[in-house]
């Protein structure tokens, strides 16, 4: 057989590429190499992690691939929280706001998170608008990226981006949990809080500061006055969240990290590899992140005894 060398390493890569087109194996996720908890994770190791995708060793593959549908939607009630901590006095002003058709980003209940959704339906962010969804209308569509990972392999490889590859040493604080949503009492304190205007961070409701907002959308939604309009609220926000099985601290992700070790995909934090957002689905679904075996130099190695093997069939 004649063929010339550069022939050779063409069939090599040829060959190299068919057998690295596939998606990364999350059973084969090295804990040891992609901590959960963003505070375990190494920086200097995390950015050389995210960037085995583009050097000799492994640029240009298909292997590594996580891929993200960019036009991911469920119903708040079928999304599960990833983390524990939820603030009941956002979550209701947003509930408002939704009610009230001036939310941010969607007018009404639902809208566009921005935030990712493991294959197996765990919230990475936004979860706030989720839960003020599943108070206002837990049928109305979500929408944010739809990663083909499951939820507890997903958080550590957003990690290793969130500090790899955006430069985000520090996750976002907590306060808060989901005993304040299945309190009916904390739940009227905080909607009369609002009604009154005297919540001592959020005024009207969300999109709208104007006083007596909150009350007014109360009594126009339940068709009540007063008290009795607040009681009504608060009635239905605590049966519409007894509809969405996430709605409870036993649907948290088993293994989730507290609020503060958990993946910030912020361009407001971030402090290189801006748009987060976009470069983080370039690292996931161009395989950029070196996520499963063969690693680096061992893919390296693997392709030198291919070339190796290829040589010795030609001479025979």
């Amino acid at each position: 057989m004649n063929i010339t060398k550069l022939q050779l390493k063409q069939l090599l890569k040829e060959e190299t590429s068919k057998a690295l087109k596939e998606k990364a194996n999350p059973a084969g996720v090295d804990d040891s190499r992609f901590p959960t908890a963003l505070g375990d994770v190494d920086a200097a190791k995390a950015s050389a992690l995210v960037q085995m995708g583009d050097d000799e060793m492994d640029k240009g593959k298909n292997d590594d691939v996580i891929p993200v549908d960019q036009d991911g939607s469920w119903a708040a009630s079928e999304l599960k929280p990833s983390q524990t901590s939820m603030n009941l006095g956002k979550a209701a002003w947003f509930a408002l706001g939704m009610l009230n058709g001036t939310m941010y980003g969607s007018g009404g209940p639902g809208g566009e998170t921005g935030a990712f959704v493991s294959s197996d339906n765990y919230l990475m962010d936004g979860h706030h608008r989720w839960i003020a969804t599943a108070m206002a209308d837990p049928s109305a569509p979500i929408m944010g990226f739809a990663v083909d990972f499951p939820g507890k392999q997903l958080v550590a490889i957003l990690n290793t981006i969130t500090k790899g590859l955006l430069g985000v040493a520090q996750g976002k604080s907590g306060t808060g949990g989901f005993e304040q949503f299945q309190d009916r009492g904390a739940m009227v304190e905080t909607l009369t809080a609002l009604a009154q205007d005297r919540h001592p961070k959020f005024k009207g409701v969300a999109g709208t500061k104007e006083p007596g907002m909150a009350l007014k959308v109360m009594q126009e939604k339940t068709g009540q006055q007063g008290e009795a309009a607040i009681a009504a609220m608060a009635d239905m926000f605590m049966s519409n969240l007894a509809s969405v099985p996430g709605a409870s601290a036993a649907a948290v992700m088993p293994g989730a990290p507290e609020r503060k070790d958990m993946p910030v995909i912020d361009d407001k934090l971030a402090t290189k590899g801006k748009p987060a957002v976009a470069n983080t689905i370039k690292a996931l679904s161009q395989g950029d992140v070196d996520v499963n075996k063969p690693y680096g130099k061992q893919q390296k190695v693997a392709e030198e005894k291919t070339y190796d093997r290829w040589k010795e069939l030609i001479k025979g």
